[in-house]
């Protein structure tokens, strides 16, 4: 029988999400801009947002396991389905359920299995070591939340000294899952922001979870914001007012989008995607800024 491939490059953003945001005709190339160095590069999108092995595991016999990546390949093919070229550039009704599953579903896996979370994964992991570690008895069950979970202490060792292998089987199998979070994200309001002419950025973070509080309160936290580039003339925006009109579509003003792109870059892990000049980008941020800046002044 041949060996299975193992697939050794994983995208944490599928490539025909980000063709979308394309700088050429042939949707291959994009712009990437690092928060940290460098000048903004225009790179093969099967170059960008890629790590090895990051959806497929070592497991203890050696070998790798790359299923979720399979399925997230699987998932990924509602980016080349007709109705998401519609809500790239046109309209659709938000409020339709088949609409409103495949939303939910892509934007609750995009924000799971993005490398963010496997840092949150292991920090919080090696929060829960340090904790227990000088505890003379181990718990019995642990409460998240108003969830309790009950544990099984004879585990403790396992938990304790899992390496990195151990942790990425573990995120993967929460990627697996991100279903979970899809029913979450399908009770909350769904418009668009849309725009004339193509100005939206997206980054290797595009899912931003935002409160006034600027804490995580949790998604039906009722001043919770999800915003997700579709496009360059599309953001997704969801929300938990419910007093205001559902699945509507909101033209942005003067087509300025720094307020939300400028969003979108704070959340970027390090990178910013785009189809234009990234100096072009930050240009329209900065003199956003001043803007404002003159406005309050004016006060």
């Amino acid at each position: 029988m041949p060996k299975q491939q193992i697939t050794k490059r994983c995208h944490w953003l599928s490539q025909s999400y980000l063709s979308a945001f394309a700088a050429d005709a042939a949707g291959e190339k994009i712009w990437r801009y690092s928060k940290n160095e460098g000048e903004p590069e225009l790179k093969p999108i099967e170059n960008v947002a890629v790590r090895f092995y990051l959806y497929a595991p070592r497991k203890a016999d050696g070998r790798r396991d790359d299923a979720v990546e399979r399925k997230l390949g699987q998932l990924e093919q509602w980016f080349g389905h007709p109705l998401w070229k519609v809500l790239c550039d046109g309209e659709t009704d938000l409020t339709w359920e088949p609409v409103r599953k495949m939303l939910a579903l892509i934007v609750a896996t995009t924000y799971a299995r993005n490398p963010v979370q496997f840092e949150s994964w292991k920090r919080l992991h090696r929060r829960f070591v340090d904790d227990l570690r000088g505890h003379e008895r181990l718990p019995i069950h642990v409460t998240i939340g108003s969830a309790r979970h009950e544990v099984d202490p004879s585990d403790w060792p396992a938990f304790r000294d899992a390496g990195d292998e151990e942790m990425k089987a573990a995120w993967n199998d929460y990627v697996a899952g991100a279903g979970d979070i899809a029913p979450k994200l399908l009770s909350m309001r769904m418009v668009m922001l849309a725009s004339d002419k193509p100005v939206f950025i997206t980054s290797d973070n595009p899912v931003t979870i935002t409160h006034p509080s600027l804490e995580f309160r949790g998604i039906n936290d009722p001043e919770t914001v999800i915003s997700f580039p579709i496009s360059p003339t599309r953001m997704l925006i969801l929300d938990n007012q419910h007093g205001e009109p559902d699945g509507v579509y909101y033209e942005l003003p003067d087509d300025n989008a720094a307020a939300q792109n400028l969003l979108v870059w704070r959340h970027a892990m390090e990178h910013m995607f785009c189809h234009r000049d990234p100096h072009e980008v930050c240009a329209e941020l900065v003199a956003d800024e001043d803007r404002l800046l003159s406005a309050s002044k004016g006060r």
